[in-house]
């Protein structure tokens, strides 16, 4: 992960999008700039957002060069509340010093930026700002800059200078070293990354990176490749040797990334806490030498702009879906790079999903796929995936950030399951779709309570109804207990050729239920609020032939006759393909349960599909409406 974030880092910098080694874009803009004249100076207000040189500082004290807070760069005192920064005098001093370092350093070779450099430290040396009437505005936590008007350099702010900026790298190299116990001998070893030997190795990494917020990037060994770094026994404590330009330039990589709204994208969300462990951020990106030629176009895969191939892994209920159909289209056309010299297996997909971890990030799972294989596994994935809504409209196909609000569970493996198998073509094991058939069963056995329930939650409260759900579960039960088998795409709605008595079982209790609402229909001209599903599910999911043989005996005499003919044909064509099975089973596996769900949802969408034709056809608006969608939030 680290030496692809690093080989991202490289092409990124090529393109002019990071910031300099050892700089950052800070969120407090540059207030104020000294102006260094011939003789004297004077002093200007700004607003500048350049990026400028970072240390990591945080309640320590530690100076940047040649621009830095005003109780660094100036000795300026006056805080923010009103108090006095007793600290300021010791701060100017060491900012001083580091100028005066870098004055004296072979780094420093242009005599104009070591000219001004001289002059800023006698303007200091005289306290000249002091006698500038701008002076008492300025606070000590106002970022301050220095700007040459004498010679070649006028108009530059001396930190971005190119030398100012490479002996920056170099105290930064110095400061970041590892020490081994209280010894300030830095450790010397290969980096990990780069490869390179005999160099000094990072003890951290000072550029954080942003994920919930803030966080020193770390990278811990296995404990089966303990380099013993800091001592036997502390697995801990045992970091990834890397050298400090490698380190800086993943931790730039990965701000980027994070800041790019086309790079990033929350899967799982903690309500109750933005920086806890329950939350899960995809991050990916494509490693593309050259655009590819897709159909008619010409596409630039690095950016996402065009075709977004983290779509399966985007979506929320209640937000809108990302255009898979689009994607789909794309995926069947011939991809073809534009560089005759490459092949798509020289293109590279790389996702990382981590969440935040106490000051820490925890990394939940890291792919790397050849375009040539994503290519095929998204395919597969969105045809694995494509279901029949429960309102009998065309089928389409569910992500992962819906499947997993669906199955209510922030645990990781779901998360890496689903994007193993939709990235890497990984076949999911039963259990994604025992657990997809255990919710799934569980929302359609308590629908209407959870549907009264979701109407009264408050926008901050978790939903415990949302109308993809349904749609997702069935989805993610079809995953895994049909991926890679032959007839897949065929379960995507009703299938009279599966040949399986749970599957059928389900089927035959939705089409009781319809009749049920028919019978009451047709008596009360109102729906019913209750039906046997509420009452029965659960025995019916676990033991069909003793429930479902009591539903039929009272179906038979009481709903059956008034229920109208088209669904007495189709009750006679389930339970004649029961018959033929072996009828219903007496018992049901877990993973049986789960297929007892999934012929329960196709029949409702199918009792819909039908409905909504013979409207169409007959105009018969005298019909009940099996679920009400009205006033509910997403």
């Amino acid at each position: 992960m680290f030496r692809s974030l690093v080989e991202l880092g490289w092409y990124l910098d090529g393109k002019g999008k990071l910031p300099s080694p050892g700089f950052y874009y800070y969120r407090e803009p540059i207030r104020w700039v000294v102006h260094l004249l011939s003789e004297g100076i004077y002093i200007e207000a700004t607003d500048s957002a350049e990026s400028r040189p970072f240390s990591g500082r945080t309640s320590g004290r530690e100076e940047h060069l040649l621009t830095d807070e005003g109780a660094y760069a100036l000795g300026a005192s006056k805080k923010g509340d009103g108090g006095t920064d007793k600290h300021a005098s010791d701060k100017h001093r060491r900012f001083r010093d580091l100028c005066e370092r870098f004055v004296a350093s072979p780094s420093l070779r242009d005599p104009s930026l070591k000219e001004a450099v001289n002059r800023l430290l006698v303007m200091l040396q005289q306290d000249l700002p002091a006698k500038d009437e701008r002076f008492a505005s300025i606070g000590n936590k106002d970022w301050v800059s220095f700007m040459t008007e004498v010679g070649p350099l006028a108009g530059t702010h001396l930190f971005m200078h190119p030398e100012a900026r490479s002996f920056w790298v170099e105290e930064m190299r110095a400061r970041c070293t590892r020490q081994s116990g209280n010894s300030k001998i830095a450790v010397v070893g290969g980096c990990a990354v780069c490869g390179r030997e005999d160099l000094p190795l990072v003890r951290k990494l000072p550029l954080g990176v942003k994920l919930a917020g803030n966080t020193p990037m770390h990278s811990l060994n296995e404990a089966a490749f303990v380099s013993f770094v800091g001592g036997p026994g502390s697995t801990d404590r045992t970091h990834l040797g890397l050298c400090y330009e490698c380190g800086d330039m993943a931790a730039r990589a990965f701000n980027y990334l994070s800041n790019s709204d086309l790079h990033r994208r929350q899967i799982v969300r903690d309500r109750r806490k933005r920086d806890g462990l329950g939350n899960q951020f995809a991050f990916f990106w494509v490693k593309a030498p050259a655009p590819v030629q897709i159909g008619d176009s010409v596409i630039d895969l690095s950016t996402f702009e065009t075709l977004d191939l983290a779509a399966i892994a985007s979506g929320l209920a209640g937000s809108p879906e990302p255009n898979l159909v689009q994607l789909e289209t794309l995926l069947r056309l011939p991809w073809v790079p534009t560089d005759s010299a490459l092949r798509l297996d020289d293109y590279a997909f790389h996702l990382g999903v981590l969440s935040p971890n106490v000051g820490r990030i925890a990394i939940r799972e890291w792919l790397t796929v050849s375009l040539a294989s994503l290519k095929q596994n998204l395919g597969d994935f969105l045809v694995a995936t494509r279901m029949i809504p429960p309102d009998g409209q065309p089928p389409r196909s569910a992500t992962v950030r819906t499947i997993v609000s669906a199955m209510a569970s922030a645990n990781p493996n779901l998360t890496r399951v689903l994007l193993r198998t939709a990235y890497s073509g990984m076949r999911p094991s039963l259990t994604l779709a025992v657990e997809a058939g255990r919710r799934l069963n569980d929302l359609l056995a308590n629908e209407a309570p959870l549907r009264e329930r979701q109407r009264s939650r408050r926008g901050d409260q978790p939903p415990v109804w949302n109308e993809q759900w349904p749609h997702a579960l069935a989805a993610t039960i079809k995953l895994g207990l049909f991926y890679g088998r032959e007839g897949s795409s065929e379960m995507t709605e009703v299938n009279l050729m599966h040949r399986s008595r749970a599957y059928h079982s389900g089927r035959l209790f939705a089409i009781l239920e319809e009749a049920q609402q028919w019978h009451y229909y047709r008596r009360n001209h109102e729906r019913l609020k209750t039906t046997m599903v509420s009452r029965a599910y659960g025995a019916a999911a676990s033991n069909p032939a003793p429930t479902l043989g009591r539903m039929w005996r009272v179906a038979s005499t009481a709903h059956l006759p008034e229920a109208g003919g088209r669904i007495n044909k189709e009750v006679e064509a389930i339970s004649s393909t029961l018959v033929e099975l072996g009828g219903a089973p007496n018992y049901l596996s877990a993973a049986e349960q789960s297929e007892f769900g999934l012929g329960f949802y196709h029949q409702r969408a199918r009792n819909r599909v039908i409905l909504s034709r013979d409207e169409t056809e007959e105009g018969d608006g005298d019909a009940p409406q099996l679920t009400d969608h009205s006033g509910l939030d997403q």
